[in-house]
């Protein structure tokens, strides 16, 4: 399924462009799903990124080639909200109900790209203090974690919800700094799964994305990958391609359930390599945004964006019948924008 996130900003108004990039094979690079796997995890956005609440199944028209597939229930996942209790009995009269146990807190990893060009490192200091912001919008249960690629991928924070070691982890990140030494602690770790080898030898940003995910692998559930970064991919012949390693990288972004969220730092209205940003951002359910112009409004843009998400449960007894990419979309009558993962029924 590709959908483009460009509806979402008005460019001219607001000099900000989201997911555009270039069309390519879901087949090679997106999700499958089966008769045992009927939940696909979309956003919905409206004009300025804030998602769409209190949609229903009906309001969801979920599409295999010409095949239908009804949704049968919509959950809306967000750290702002506890999950409901389900209670085995009622309480007997008099008797309180036990409160809401709490929703588990998301992982976030920002992913910097480094450059000391003078059009790279202008626009990530110009974003620095934005990323203060979007970091204090995040919630308090979330963990953070920062990785970085300048000569090579370099773990600089492994997840925490102290939102000042993140900062003076995104700080270290921007410069060529030698490697931060990142001994795990508890259960969810990155660091435990890092490979710091594997990571010395990565000689482009995709590989770096590829190791990165892979390290987010053996977590359960949805991740948030936020990009701070100027291109990906190689301009030559005309126009820019992909490089072989992105492919892999998009992979191993979809098996971590990982979706790329793009804060294009470089210091230009339009550059080539924005359209390999675009192209990682449209492959994995996330967004493209430019912080040239209006490095604030991003940020928040993508606060919004990233705060919550549908879960849709799709009817299993109509998916055999189903072949090709899905299609996801809003019903007439609804106004939004579906971002997810392109996925197969095969």
């Amino acid at each position: 399924m590709k959908l483009r996130a460009a509806a979402l900003l008005v460019i001219g108004a607001l000099g900000l462009g989201l997911a555009a990039g270039a069309q390519e094979d879901p087949r090679f690079e997106g999700e499958t799903i089966d008769v045992s796997l009927s939940t696909v995890v979309v956003r919905v956005v409206d004009t300025w990124g804030a998602p769409v609440l209190d949609l229903r199944p009906e309001d969801f028209r979920v599409r295999a080639g010409k095949k239908e597939i009804p949704v049968a229930a919509v959950d809306w996942v967000s750290g702002e909200e506890p999950p409901p209790v389900a209670l085995a009995a009622p309480p007997e009269a008099g008797e309180e109900a036990p409160p809401p146990a709490p929703r588990p807190g998301h992982l976030v990893v920002f992913f910097v790209q480094a450059d000391l060009n003078p059009t790279r490192i202008s626009g990530q200091i110009r974003l620095r203090p934005h990323t203060r912001g979007l970091l204090d919008t995040l919630p308090p249960d979330d963990r953070v974690a920062v990785v970085s690629y300048d000569s090579h991928l370099k773990l600089r924070q492994d997840f925490t919800q102290d939102h000042e070691k993140v900062y003076a982890a995104l700080d270290r990140a921007m410069l060529y700094n030698p490697e931060d030494a990142i001994v795990p602690e508890g259960p969810e770790s990155l660091a435990s799964h890092f490979d710091p080898e594997a990571a010395r030898r990565a000689a482009s940003p995709e590989r770096a994305l590829e190791l990165t995910a892979k390290a987010l692998q053996p977590f359960p559930g949805e991740k948030t990958l936020i990009f701070l970064g100027w291109g990906l991919g190689r301009f030559g012949g005309g126009g820019v391609s992909m490089v072989p390693a992105y492919r892999p990288a998009v992979r191993a972004l979809a098996a971590a359930r990982a979706s790329v969220f793009v804060l294009d730092v470089t210091s230009a209205d339009y550059h080539s390599l924005e359209v390999g940003l675009q192209n990682v951002a449209d492959a994995t359910g996330g967004i493209y945004l430019k912080t040239f112009r209006l490095p604030g409004l991003a940020a928040r843009t993508l606060a919004k964006a990233i705060s919550g998400y549908y879960v849709l449960t799709l009817d299993k007894a109509e998916l055999p019948a189903a072949k090709g990419p899905l299609r996801i979309e809003l019903r007439d009558g609804r106004r939004g924008t579906v971002i997810a993962r392109p996925v197969w029924v095969r």
